[in-house]
């Protein structure tokens, strides 16, 4: 590496740190630290640095990448500094990513929660990868973003990353076909599986591991038939939560996330002293007045629940299946338009069995050259569904639903959700997404399933983001806005627990890639049916300046 490319490294993130860390204490001490590690990697680093501000290295780089990453993010509500060098490594199809971050408290400390065990050096991978997604043979292991199965009956548009970087899972995809000469390359048969995360199952709570899975496998008896059947699971939705120190309760109730003992104020005070201090007359005369006292006098919590009190995840299990068939027939298949004819239908079983879910039937077309260059693509279904029954169970909000309290005692899982519908529906889904010229990327889903007495199941998902060509012609990395709500009755609320909503802007300044990621998600804790409060809005905001040389 050329030492000027170097010291220019050093000098335009001591700039930034002046702008994060006013407080002089603050600045001198992750200085040292970071001055220290950048010494370091300058030392081992021999290859260009490429970065992004909306994503790690890209995974389909057919070169060496990198980048190094100084900013501000916020986690539980905390604010840290981050520091992360972070590198892409392609060797002919296969490819890996590392992802090293390293966070600082207010007082230049390192954030211990990310070193201590040895799923937090897993996270240090980001992803591992061989071959493309359209490839005969494709496998990625990491983030998945946006992540679809068959014809999404099931699995649509999953991810894994929509509490990035609160919680970093690591998941998977692969997939094979089997081409045949006598329809003219196109496959024969083949199946894809996806996992959402490895490390639940290797967790001390909930004592069930569990994974969210789901795979397809299909098979062409005809070159224009194609039949096949899917599968999708979570086999215990309660690893929703997570619990660090290993006591049953959950971190999100858990005031002492990281002390075993300790879940509540009250859990600081023995039993024994408990009793001792509200008979004591000295307080008063029964026990509710020396409580009142203590309490005024800031010596006793507002909250006397103890961890024996909340909710626990040590013997909690609830596992949630989904089986479908498909049918689809191509009737177009040119380099440049694409267009086919589907069905499927699909069943859910969980804690009982559920309702079913049918298209009849849905159309797809393609126009374009590519995932890349696709000019346009639509989808639409004609929906149909008994009670209890949702399509695309395992969507984009799904890690987000899967599990949530109401208050610190209650759970719902998403499985329990489905016995408010309580009759038969019907509609429409659609979706378009539209490259204009590869300067715009538009898309726009959305759903509208009906019954009886104006009850309707409403789902919008729409984003708009700026292509590649645009981005080379005004110097911006990356800008990205977009908004999700699923199964709805209406969209008066836009906050709601199944709404996902943000925004990315990065630019690029000479040699510099400066942006923020800013993102939105909500939990109805009292379960009153509205968002409100600072506790129910959940902001995750990131702040990035990368250097590229």
């Amino acid at each position: 590496m050329n030492s000027k490319f170097g010291l220019i490294f050093v000098y335009v993130n001591t700039f930034n740190l002046k702008i994060l860390f006013p407080n002089k204490k603050m600045e001198v001490l992750m200085k040292s630290k970071l001055l220290f590690i950048l010494g370091v990697s300058l030392l081992f680093a021999s290859q260009p640095v490429f970065s992004q501000v909306d994503e790690l290295p890209k995974s389909d780089t057919s070169k060496f990448s990198g980048g190094a990453v100084v900013g501000a993010v916020t986690i539980d509500g905390k604010t840290y500094q981050q520091f992360s060098l972070r590198a892409d490594v392609p060797i002919g199809k296969f490819g890996f990513g590392v992802d090293l971050q390293i966070l600082f408290d207010e007082n230049g400390q390192i954030r211990k929660e990310d070193w201590d065990q040895w799923q937090d050096y897993l996270d240090k991978i980001y992803y591992i990868r061989y071959g493309q997604k359209r490839d005969p043979f494709y496998l990625k292991f990491g983030g998945l973003d946006y992540s679809y199965i068959g014809y999404s009956n099931i699995f649509n548009g999953y991810s894994n990353m929509v509490e990035y970087p609160t919680r970093k899972r690591y998941g998977g995809e692969i997939s094979f076909y089997v081409p045949s000469e006598k329809f003219e390359g196109k496959p024969r048969f083949g199946a894809e599986i996806l996992f959402n995360d490895a490390k639940e199952l290797f967790v001390k709570t909930p004592a069930t591991p569990g994974l969210v899975l789901g795979t397809r496998a299909f098979f062409r008896p005809f070159k224009h038939l194609e039949l096949g059947v899917s599968f999708g699971g979570d086999f215990n939705e309660y690893n929703a939560f997570l619990d660090f120190d290993g006591d049953g309760v959950p971190d999100v109730i858990d005031l002492y996330p990281s002390k075993k003992a300790w879940a509540t104020d009250m859990d600081k005070i023995s039993v024994s002293d408990w009793d001792h201090l509200l008979n004591d007359p000295f307080w008063g005369a029964t026990r509710a007045e020396a409580y009142q006292k203590l309490l005024s006098l800031g010596l006793a919590p507002s909250d006397t629940s103890r961890m024996a009190d909340l909710f626990n995840l040590s013997d909690q299990s609830s596992q949630m299946y989904a089986a479908s068939f498909d049918i689809g027939i191509p009737i177009v298949e040119k380099e440049k338009f694409k267009f086919d004819i589907y069905s499927h239908i699909t069943q859910l079983k969980g804690d009982k069995t559920y309702g079913w879910g049918a298209a009849l039937p849905g159309i797809r077309m393609i126009i374009g050259s590519g995932n890349v260059n696709n000019f346009l693509t639509i989808k639409a279904e004609y929906r149909r569904s008994s009670k209890e029954f949702m399509f695309g169970y395992f969507n984009n909000t799904y890690e987000l639903e899967r599990a949530q309290f109401v208050g610190n005692r209650q759970v719902i899982t998403k499985q329990q959700q489905l016995l408010a519908i309580q009759e038969e529906l019907n509609g429409i889904y659609a979706s378009a997404e539209m490259n204009i010229l590869n300067y715009v990327v538009l898309f726009a889903g959305y759903q509208d399933l009906m019954g009886t007495e104006d009850n309707h199941m409403r789902s919008i998902h729409g984003e708009v983001k700026m292509g590649e060509a645009l981005k080379k012609l005004i110097s911006f990395a990356d800008v990205k806005g977009y908004y999700i709500q699923n199964n709805v009755q209406d969209f008066r609320e836009w906050k709601t627990p199944s709404t996902l909503a943000g925004y990315t802007i990065g630019y690029n300044y000479k040699g510099a890639t400066v942006g923020f990621d800013y993102r939105w998600t909500f939990q109805d804790l009292d379960g009153n049916g509205t968002i409100k409060g600072d506790n129910e809005i959940i902001k995750t905001i990131s702040f990035r300046t990368a250097v590229t040389f």
